[in-house]
């Protein structure tokens, strides 16, 4: 995380955009991607939406959550619902939809 807070907020927000859509990218041209990258790769992306302003993630949520949807179903086909990583996107998906651009404080 301190990695991110560390970033400026257009270098964040290029960050955060680069590694969701490369990571839906690979998914869905089912690419193999080392199953064993995917946890971290999800903690990377909600950690730097975590770290964008707040007036930003409400900005960019609706296009974040669709993003997400993508991948989780990207996840679940080549995983499986019970996945930890497609367990992980939910737990995401839950989180941006319930702080719509909210302060929070991890």
């Amino acid at each position: 995380m301190q990695k991110f807070k560390s970033l400026s907020p257009n270098l964040l927000l290029f960050d955060l955009g680069s590694r969701l859509g490369s990571l839906e990218g690979y998914l869905y041209a089912q690419e193999k991607v080392e199953k064993n990258y995917l946890p971290n790769w999800l903690i990377n992306v909600a950690a730097g939406y975590g770290c964008l302003a707040p007036e930003v993630r409400g900005e960019i949520r609706g296009e974040y959550l669709a993003l997400l949807h993508k991948v989780h179903n990207l996840l679940r086909d080549a995983y499986g619902s019970e996945d930890a990583n497609t367990v992980k996107i939910v737990a995401m998906i839950a989180e941006a939809a319930r702080t719509k651009g909210e302060s929070r404080n991890d």
